[in-house]
């Protein structure tokens, strides 16, 4: 699981003509003129957002900006076009560094992560706009989201809470990246997270596919660590016994959550219910009716494709394109 990334870089920029110097700039390189909000949402990491200004300022704060441009290229590379390009770098007059971003991964109602980090570093609580404003080369942004950051958070719109680190980002993220297991262990109900095990039951004993199929789904998810594998017999029955493949997950989600996503992967995109993925938790079977618990009746079909659904609009555009090319593997051999 990945708990901690960088986010995108601020740069400062003075120059003597911010529209001539835009306009320049945008015929070597991708470049967007955005407002504040847009470029925010739209920030990533490997990413840069520019303030141009050409006022006689000492110094200037976001809303002194004659034009915010992103660009999906890091400070170092945009400074090396700029640099190389005698009518870009004769109009600038000064370039100052803003602060470093990070985004870290905590629990659902981890509020308790944010606080232990605000104290450990003196860290103030910001907005991202506070946080540009306020820092400098030498500090660093630290934004909390729930969601997945691997592959899924491609904007800073999914973040929930920010604060301001007065150090640098590269001796943060160092830091972060070494504590982040104890930070969110800290954060969940009796710091614990969940040891799991997750029966994959298949009649067509097509095991390797369905297991990728899974896997697929749950990288991409970062729904946990997988601690070990193995075959095992099920013995629903007296006097009978099933065949199983065994996983055991190690995470900090809600089990429910992780049986929301086994329960809607159980049937392919034409409905058809191609493989049984029971979840054990401490030896006791999770049902698909627990996950809504509102004691309504529910067609298990129609709530497994909303779930479905759902969980697919999370997925990057990797990870669907090999899970459907997974189901149609599948398809072709049953």
């Amino acid at each position: 699981m990945n708990f901690v990334r960088s986010g995108p870089r601020y740069l400062f920029l003075k120059v003597k003509n911010p529209v001539f110097f835009c306009q320049n700039l945008s015929q070597l390189t991708e470049v967007r003129q955005l407002d504040f909000q847009t470029a925010i949402k739209l920030a990533a990491e490997e990413s840069v957002i520019v303030f141009l200004s050409d006022q006689q300022k000492e110094s200037f704060k976001v809303e002194d900006s004659d034009l915010i441009l992103y660009l999906p290229m890091n400070s170092t590379a945009l400074l090396a076009v700029i640099l190389n390009e005698p009518s870009l770098s004769q109009a600038v007059e000064k370039v100052t560094a803003g602060p470093g971003q990070l985004v870290m991964r905590i629990p659902e109602a981890g509020k308790k992560v944010i606080e232990e980090i605000i104290d450990n570093y003196q860290a103030q609580e910001v907005s991202i706009l506070e946080g540009i404003d306020r820092g400098s080369a030498d500090s660093t942004i630290i934004s909390f989201t729930e969601q997945p950051i691997k592959s899924r958070l491609k904007s800073l719109k999914k973040v929930r809470d920010n604060v301001l680190v007065k150090k640098e980002s590269t001796l943060v993220f160092e830091e972060l990246r070494r504590d982040a297991v104890r930070y969110i262990t800290h954060g969940l109900k009796d710091n614990q997270w969940s040891e799991l095990k997750i029966n994959i039951y298949d009649s067509d004993e097509l095991y390797e596919l369905e297991y990728e199929r899974l896997m697929t789904i749950l990288f991409d998810l970062e729904a946990g660590i997988i601690l070990g594998e193995s075959w095992t017999k099920d013995h629903a029955f007296a006097l009978f016994s099933i065949t199983a493949y065994q996983i055991r997950l190690f995470t900090f989600l809600d089990p429910l959550e992780i049986k929301k996503i086994l329960f809607a992967f159980e049937y392919n995109s034409q409905g058809e219910r191609l493989v049984d993925y029971d979840l054990f938790n401490k030896s006791k079977k999770i049902s698909w009716s627990e996950i809504l618990n509102d004691n309504k009746r529910h067609d298990r079909q129609k709530l497994a494709f909303k779930f479905r659904e759902e969980i697919m609009q999370e997925l990057s555009q990797a990870a669907r394109e090999r899970y459907f090319e997974l189901e149609e593997e599948i398809a072709a051999k049953l």
